[in-house]
């Protein structure tokens, strides 16, 4: 039940409005008191005040409320002739009664509603003693104030009193209450019907003893309108049967006449018929309320329930004491492959698919001697599934007496939740080099497989429900992983991170066998969960590792040895470097004097010398030269493999670099029997680069070409841009030489390589002026490679990549020249 709420503007209008009522009711009702009468025959204003508070007041504005209704009241009393003691006394009483009638209607915060007997009987109570606390306070009043009689005043005004606010009070109550349908042709006829017999029954021409006549009508209204209409008709007929009573109509004013009634008694019979027709018609319309609201909840049950059936995943049958089918859910129906409205009705026996159907027609007969056992698994054939396994749990109805009278069925098929379990037993039996160990939530096995007797030792029967997995580990190890996690020594280590929300946890643990040896085993432990996600137990999947990490500890052994024998190696290669840098450049010092003595001797510096002098002091020209050569790339090599090989790059012409390299080469080709090309782009061939260190890269190049060329070959050289990568600049180098094997290719710039072509032909070299032109070129940010074939000659082609911005223009023109020299 919702009740109107207003906000506080509108609630101080409402309340303003309402004890202007009272105040209006409340004079009225003094100004046409009978005549000799100390009171009002009827005090609507009473029922107005609490009706008000009912409705809408809640917590501190309700009680000044209240205050509001003892000015108003006392000022009706007032504006009535009555004293100003006497009125003052008698605002207090109208309040006081409110307060009473209001509190004990609210009492423990709960809301006034009418939709039980019991509110009933809170209403009846509460009007009753707001009504004797008004009696009192008037009786008083009237004996003390005026000289009045006390019992007569008190009876009188207690009568109208609950009168009024049994009349009024259930309009306030009925105002939260939702209309529970629609206004209709019959609700026109009922309030014609009980407006114009309660206008024709207190009609002043009217002298016939029929004041019960509209209670029938206020009944009909109870049980069939509602509690509002109810409500609204009494206030209306209140009304009607007071203001009619007052003017001389009605039975109650005719008897006065007649008999010489007092007005007092004129009134206290008329608040007797409100009264009698406030309790008759409220009693119904209450109990009509609470019927039509079980019968709402009987049919929301009822089809929750049918919804319910319909819905469960259970086969559920009732079967009536004579063995027919009395209802069954959809479930059941598709396992009987046909419609409920065809089932019902038919014998069990003779719709149950299975195949002794003279069994259950037997158990069927017996269901009123109790003759079908609580649980019972039958094999169904239903059609499209083949056979299905039902488990059935069978429950009795009874009635009054306690006799059955019906059998309810509820099957579970369980074909494939026990395939299932077969398969998973059989997976778990299968895994016989895996421990798969379950346990409940306190560590006692529940699953021990195969393969957990075969790494443990134990059987299934010696533990499970019998030992706590802890006691199957190395009792040191649980205790030192309990310190490390700062809890209890026992099956807590083991699922530690499983219970605190890891999903798995896999580690290392040594299971202790039953013989007392022990195993190292990889343990992957995880949680078994419900359907609604809560843990009810764990689970451990364990491989036996034993032989495997002893494996793993000698192969660390040996990698640490040999972890040891690359450090000494490193540092033999690295005394090794030291010791040919530190020879070469004790060699180069008096080498470098030789050649220049060399020098002295070819220019005559110790007199002329005859031809055959100078043929042999140019042969040790060229073979001091050659060592110096040798010195040069072992003490370059050195830096490299030290990592200190040092470039200063700046913006050069790659043509000036391969001129300058040439040149150093030509004393060498000039002696032998070839072919020189060089072609060199006309623009220049700009790069951020080393000179000196790019230089020696073109000149091991083309020494090479010489080197492996006999007489009578061609030896090309080659740069300009290339044409697929603006970026880039290729330095080409070949010769017709007697060329690499192909399965060299990938070596041949590794340090000290030679060939094996070179190796059978027995040319000189040390194998690193390949190794020294690579790692000039990467050091370059470009890169070499080969392309050669036995006895085709080889190609190296040297990518560099181009320098920021071009440079000045120069006049260089591509040389393309032929020699042919003999070798003196």
């Amino acid at each position: 039940m919702t009740r109107p709420t207003l906000g506080r503007a509108r609630w101080w209008v409402a309340a303003a409005l309402a004890l202007v009522g009272v105040f209006v009711l409340g004079a009225t009702a003094v100004r046409f008191a009978p005549p000799g009468s100390t009171v009002a025959v009827w005090w609507p204003a009473a029922g107005l005040a609490v009706s008000f508070l009912l409705a809408t007041a809640r917590g501190a504005r309700a009680w000044l409320f209240v205050a509001g209704v003892l000015v108003s009241s006392a000022a009706a009393n007032a504006y009535g002739g009555r004293p100003p003691l006497v009125a003052l006394c008698f605002g207090v009483a109208n309040a006081a009664e409110v307060a009473v009638v209001y509190g004990l209607l609210t009492r423990g915060g709960r809301r006034p509603a009418l939709a039980s007997m019991e509110d009933l009987w809170n209403l009846l109570a509460a009007t009753l003693a707001g009504a004797l606390v008004f009696g009192l306070f008037a009786g008083l009043t009237v004996s003390i104030g005026v000289g009045g009689p006390f019992l007569a005043t008190a009876s009188a005004v207690t009568a109208s009193h609950a009168a009024a606010v049994l009349v009024f009070a259930p309009l306030g109550i009925a105002v939260g209450t939702r209309r529970t349908r629609r206004p209709g042709f019959e609700d026109l006829v009922q309030w014609v019907v009980v407006v114009g017999l309660t206008t024709w029954v207190f009609n002043p021409g009217q002298a016939l003893p029929l004041a019960f006549l509209p209670i029938p009508v206020l009944v009909w209204g109870a049980l069939r309108l509602g509690l509002r209409t109810v409500a609204i008709q009494l206030l209306v007929v209140g009304v009607l049967a007071v203001t009619l009573t007052s003017i001389g109509g009605g039975p109650f004013a005719a008897a006065a006449r007649v008999g010489g009634l007092r007005p007092e008694t004129v009134g206290a019979l008329t608040q007797a018929f409100l009264v009698t027709a406030a309790v008759t018609a409220l009693s119904l319309a209450v109990a009509s309320t609470q019927r039509r609201a079980a019968l709402a909840d009987l049919r929301s049950e009822v089809e929750l329930s049918g919804v319910v059936l319909d819905t469960a995943a259970s086969a559920i049958i009732v079967v009536d004491r004579a063995g027919a089918i009395a209802r069954l859910n959809a479930t059941a129906a598709r396992l009987l492959g046909a419609a409920e409205a065809e089932l019902v009705g038919r014998p069990a026996a003779e719709v149950f698919p299975v195949d002794d159907h003279e069994r259950v027609s037997a158990q069927m007969a017996g269901i009123g001697e109790g003759a079908v056992p609580l649980h019972e698994e039958q094999d169904w054939r239903v059609t499209g599934l083949g056979v299905r396994h039902i488990v059935w749990t069978n429950a009795y109805l009874t009635d009054d007496t306690g006799h059955r009278t019906h059998l309810v069925k509820t099957g579970v098929d369980v074909t494939d939740e026990r395939a299932a379990r077969t398969f998973v037993e059989a997976v778990l039996e299968a895994a016989t080099a895996t421990a798969i160990i379950g346990t409940d939530l306190d560590g006692v096995i529940t699953l021990f497989n195969r393969g957990a007797e075969t790494v443990l030792g134990w059987r299934a029967s010696e533990v499970v429900s019998r030992k706590d997995w802890s006691l199957l580990h190395d009792p040191a190890e649980i205790d030192r992983r309990a310190e490390e996690l700062g809890v209890e020594p026992g099956f807590d280590v083991l699922v530690h991170r499983v219970r605190g929300g890891a999903a798995t946890e896999t580690r290392d643990w040594t299971y202790v066998r039953k013989d007392g040896t022990r195993r190292t085993v990889s343990l992957t432990m995880s949680g078994i969960r419900d359907e609604g996600g809560q843990l009810t137990g764990y689970l451990g999947v364990a491989e036996d590792v034993t032989r495997r990490r002893q494996v793993e500890v000698t192969l660390q052994v040996a990698l640490d040895r040999e972890r040891e024998a690359v450090e000494e190696l490193t540092q033999l290669d690295r005394t090794k470097s030291d010791f040919v840098s530190a020879v070469s450049h004790e060699l180069r010092t008096p080498l470098a004097s030789v050649l220049g003595y060399t020098e002295m001797l070819e220019d005559g510096a110790a007199g002329a010398l005859t031809d055959r002098q100078l043929e042999l002091v140019a042969r040790v020209d060229r073979n001091g030269r050659r060592l110096l050569s040798l010195i040069e790339d072992l003490l370059l090599n050195s830096r490299i493999e030290a990592g200190r090989l040092e470039l200063a790059p700046r913006r050069c012409d790659l043509s000036d670099v391969v001129a300058s390299a040439w040149t150093s080469v030509e004393t060498v080709t000039a002696q032998r029997d070839l072919v020189r090309e060089v072609e060199v782009s006309p623009r220049p061939l700009w790069i951020e680069g080393d000179p000196a260190a790019l230089e020696r890269m073109v000149t091991n190049l083309l020494s090479n070409a010489v080197k492996f060329t006999p007489d009578g070959g061609r030896v090309a050289l080659a740069a300009h841009p290339d044409d697929r990568r603006p970026d880039t600049v290729r330095l080409v180098v070949s010769d017709s030489g007697m060329g690499i094997p192909e399965s060299d290719h990938e070596r041949v710039f590794a340090r000290f390589f030679r060939s094996s072509a070179a190796n059978e032909r027995a040319i000189q070299g040390s194998g690193l002026g390949l190794s020294i032109v690579r790692a000039i070129a990467e050091g370059h940010g470009g890169s070499v490679s080969v392309a050669s074939a036995p006895d085709e000659g080889s190609t190296f082609t040297v990518c560099l990549p181009v320098a920021g911005s071009a440079g000045p223009p120069t006049q260089a023109a591509t040389r393309t020249y032929r020699d042919h020299r003999d070798d003196s």
